[in-house]
């Protein structure tokens, strides 16, 4: 009888169980559709702020129409999955903006009225088949003034960029007008004529700056600096790069916008690498000066715990070295307290100089990003041409200080006039002179890191230019355009997508054997120094030939012999450290190979001894 009843009870149950899973199905698909666990820790699943502040700024309708090939994600699943996600965020973003957003959805299937729709939209479509079908996966969004942003096809590839994507077309239709952003550049980076008259691109950061702002090119460089004589009051903020051939006139013009309540944004490099070693023209320490910082002269920053592999040799012979002033500056020295770069993870700079905080100024100045502790300043003559990465490792030494290769200044300074030519002043208009006023400027001492090999990967995709970033350099000099513009941001929403996740513990092995390393190689090449010099004198003395004294060979041989006994104990560093490394790869792949059956099978040995207890426990009761 106890058995049956057991038997009952257990069908009951199951079939209780049953009823219950369906009930709550039920109910989350009617009430919790919308609704989302993000356990990533980039949190790329969850609306952003600047999103929910772009949707709830919307004053009119924005039409969404997005169009996909059901048959397209049959014939290959990733594309139904990104195509799910892509309908759940843009149903999200109707709710969030009161329906403001209009979606409809499209399935544009071959040689239908809907697929002829899509065509009319600029959506591209891929090979079904060998029979002429396509499949189309795109989406156009436009407004009530016709106003229209197009993705002709969702890449896969940028699945981590898509809430961006997403937003910041909704944010273009959105907004009526870009705000006004002055450009000064010595560069060519917004696009020149070469010397052959052929036409070389402007750098892809350009692009994503006139995607949100309308950009008035004031001074460039082939036009007189003089002529810059005053800045248009729609100007919201200015983006100087490298300044050349600068003039009195320019230098007081910029001046007197930002005491006069303008704000700007500098990048101004020591050393330049894509542009062939300019330099900015000096007229602009004036002002660093004044705004309380300097650009330290001649020196760039290496760091060897942030540096980047670089390529060396020719040909055959190139191999991979870290070179020291090629810096990949990680989250742990940027300044998440900072808006601007809140959420940045990587950025990377090179041959980038270091600012430095006058000791009698007055402003603030507060770091966006700077070195590690493991970094040291170096001549930059060292980095010039073909720079040896090799000897650069071997001459480091840790200065234990982190160096700011970024800062952003705040507080009131007074003017330049008194530091420029009597001359050139007499030809001013100084009727509405201001000499004292409030800076606000964001300085970067290097210019290469918004070239587009040092954070982008560009391909072509159906005849566009499909942007990759790896790297948020672009993100940031935007974010400060906005934030020095006073401009509403996606700065939550633009770094978005590019993740530095480094293995520490790694690291911190290769770094503590490079450091041994170095010190003994160091150590014999000063042994070696002191050989060579030895063996000159004695040549010089003899006349350029030499007999060597008995001493003289002992010491030779001795030298020798712990030149070969230190290549060795290096050799021997270099396995010990491959050693640790292979051992702490294995353990990992064992770890997520294993680990989690493992803790499934424990709780199951676990919950199968705790049952067989309560059983054991229950007869020895009834038998009692």
């Amino acid at each position: 009888m106890i058995n049956k009843n057991s038997q009952i009870f257990t069908w009951i149950g199951i079939f209780g169980a049953i009823i219950i899973m369906i009930g709550t199905n039920t109910l989350v698909n009617s009430y919790l559709n919308s609704q989302r666990l993000d356990l990533t820790e980039e949190k790329i699943y969850t609306i952003s702020s600047g999103t929910i502040e772009t949707l709830k700024s919307i004053d009119e309708p924005i039409n969404v129409k997005f169009y996909f090939t059901d048959r397209l994600g049959d014939n290959y699943p990733p594309f139904k999955l990104f195509a799910d996600r892509i309908k759940t965020m843009l149903k999200r973003y109707q709710e969030i903006s009161d329906g403001k957003i209009i979606l409809s959805l499209y399935n544009p299937e071959p040689f239908t009225d809907i697929e002829e729709l899509a065509l009319a939209d600029n959506i591209r479509g891929i090979p079904l088949n060998e029979s002429g079908e396509y499949g189309y996966f795109g989406i156009r969004a436009y407004n009530r003034a016709d106003d229209v942003e197009v993705i002709p096809f969702m890449d896969i590839e940028r699945e981590d960029f898509l809430e961006y994507d997403l937003t910041s077309r909704i944010f273009s239709l959105a907004r009526q007008n870009k705000p006004k952003i002055g450009f000064i550049t010595g560069l060519g980076i917004d696009g020149v004529l070469d010397a052959q008259g052929g036409a070389v691109q402007p750098w892809k950061v350009m692009g994503q700056i006139n995607e949100f702002f309308d950009v008035i090119t004031l001074l460039n460089y082939n036009e007189d600096p003089n002529g810059l004589k005053n800045i248009p009051s729609d100007i919201q903020a200015l983006f100087i790069v490298q300044p050349l051939n600068f003039s009195d006139q320019a230098l007081y013009t910029i001046e007197q916008f930002v005491l006069k309540g303008g704000s700007v944004f500098l990048a101004l490099d020591p050393n330049t690498t894509v542009a062939a070693g300019i330099q900015y023209d000096k007229r602009l320490d004036y002002l660093l000066e004044k705004w309380g910082v300097r650009i330290l002269p001649d020196v760039v920053a290496g760091d060897l715990k942030l540096a980047r592999p670089a390529q060396v040799g020719d040909r055959g012979d190139r191999v991979y070295s870290n070179y020291l002033a090629l810096l990949g500056v990680t989250k742990e020295y940027i300044n998440q307290n900072d808006p601007i770069v809140s959420g940045v993870d990587l950025l990377n700079m090179t041959t980038a100089g270091v600012i430095e905080k006058l000791p009698n100024g007055n402003t603030n100045v507060s770091g966006l990003f700077t070195t590690s502790e493991q970094s040291m300043t170096i001549n930059k003559e060292e980095v010039r041409d073909n720079p040896d990465l090799n000897k650069l490792l071997r001459d480091f030494e840790a200065s234990n200080n982190k160096y700011n290769l970024s800062v952003r200044i705040k507080g009131e300074v007074g003017s330049v006039l008194e530091n420029l030519d009597v001359d050139s002043i007499a030809s001013f208009d100084l009727d509405t002179h201001t000499e004292t006023g409030n800076v606000n400027a964001i300085i970067v001492a290097d210019v290469d890191f918004m070239e587009d090999q040092f954070w982008v990967n560009v391909k072509e995709y159906f005849a566009e230019e499909l942007l990759t970033p790896f790297a948020n350099n672009a993100a940031f000099v935007v974010n400060s355009l906005e934030n020095l513009s006073d401009e509403s941001t996606l700065a939550s929403l633009r770094a978005r997508g590019v993740m530095d996740r480094p293995f520490t513990l790694i690291n911190n092995l290769e770094l503590e054997s490079e450091r041994i390393f170095r010190e003994k190689e160091r150590s014999l090449a000063k042994e070696m120094s002191a050989l060579q010099n030895r063996m000159r004198e004695l040549e010089q003395k003899a006349g350029g030939s030499v007999m060597l004294g008995q001493a003289d060979v002992d010491a030779f041989n001795d030298f020798r012999e712990k030149a070969q006994n230190v290549q060795v104990e290096l050799r021997n560093i270099k396995l010990e450290l491959a050693k640790e490394l292979e051992s702490l790869n294995n353990t990992i792949k064992i770890s997520n190979i294993a680990g989690v059956p493992a803790i499934f099978v424990t709780f199951g040995i676990l919950f199968w001894l705790l049952r067989k207890y309560k059983i054991t426990r229950s007869r020895v009761r009834g038998d009692s």
